[in-house]
């Protein structure tokens, strides 16, 4: 019961983070114009601006507002590694190796070395080659955005957008930045991987949609109004980065293997003074 009741408390609570998430940015998209000194540069009208931003104003914005990307926390491969000894049944072999040491048991404490360093080594390698291939993943479907800049549209990287850039968007893309939408008949977006909301939504004119999501019906210029971690998914992933790492099943190991080693600790307390008292030495 106690569980349920956890898991229904935090489910309730990041249900209710994302619709604030969600209120937030619906108001941000239907609201008045904001200053500069908000943090957002004002949204150009509905209709765009036919010959979109020039050089001079996207480098600016870009100096402000940084890339259109996510920051991941980077860490280092030697602190990586060291966290493979952390942990409570590390903690079990690196203190029966001690006192295999301890004791001069040389057999014993080759073979437990051994075991972590192996078990270390390989824990490493398994996750550095598990990091490269999302890495891999991330670069070759990277999106990007048709873009009007200078009067002309190219197609850019996603993380070249910057707040008011105008951007095309049709069936099958994916949503590069929070936008705006312009003038024209709505979209059909499929934001469930950001929402959970099992069929797609329909996107009016002035309306925001998300980045991350997918374009199931409609073609439409829009106005990038957020990016990077000023967005919707920027937002979402702050959050996730700010929760505890350890799930419920690492807790529950700890605990096991912190009572099996009261046991063991006592146990061999318990043999220690019965040997004294016998005057074994």
């Amino acid at each position: 019961m106690g569980s349920n009741a956890s898991t229904t408390r935090g489910s309730k609570s990041g249900s209710d983070y994302t619709q604030a998430l969600l209120d937030g940015a619906r108001a941000s998209g239907s609201g008045a114009v904001r200053a500069s000194g908000s943090g957002v540069p004002p949204v150009v009208p509905a209709g765009g601006n036919e010959m979109g931003l020039s050089t001079a104003e996207v480098l600016r914005l870009r100096e402000e507002f940084g890339y259109n990307e996510v920051k991941e926390k980077s860490v280092p491969a030697w602190k990586k590694f060291a966290l493979n000894f952390w942990g409570p049944m590390p903690f079990l072999i690196e203190l029966a190796t001690i006192v295999s040491l301890v004791l001069r048991d040389w057999k014993d404490f080759a073979f437990l070395f051994a075991l972590l360093l192996i078990n270390g080594i390989v824990a490493f390698v398994e996750e550095f080659k598990a990091g490269n291939a999302i890495d891999a993943l991330k670069n070759s479907l990277a999106p990007t955005a048709r873009v009007l800049r200078d009067g002309a549209w190219t197609v850019l990287d996603a993380k070249e957008l910057v707040p008011n850039d105008v951007v095309m968007m049709r069936l099958g893309d994916i949503v590069p930045a929070d936008a705006k939408l312009c003038a024209g008949e709505p979209m059909e977006i499929d934001q469930s991987a950001l929402t959970g909301e099992s069929l797609p939504v329909t996107k009016y004119e002035g309306e925001t949609v998300f980045q991350g999501s997918a374009i199931k019906r409609g073609e439409l210029k829009a106005i990038v109004t957020h990016t990077g971690e000023n967005s919707f998914f920027g937002k979402a992933a702050s959050m996730v980065n700010s929760v505890q790492n350890e799930g419920r099943f690492q807790l529950v190991l700890f605990k096991i293997t912190m009572v099996l080693l009261t046991i063991a600790l006592s146990v061999v307390a318990i043999i220690m003074i019965v040997l004294l008292g016998r005057g074994v030495s």
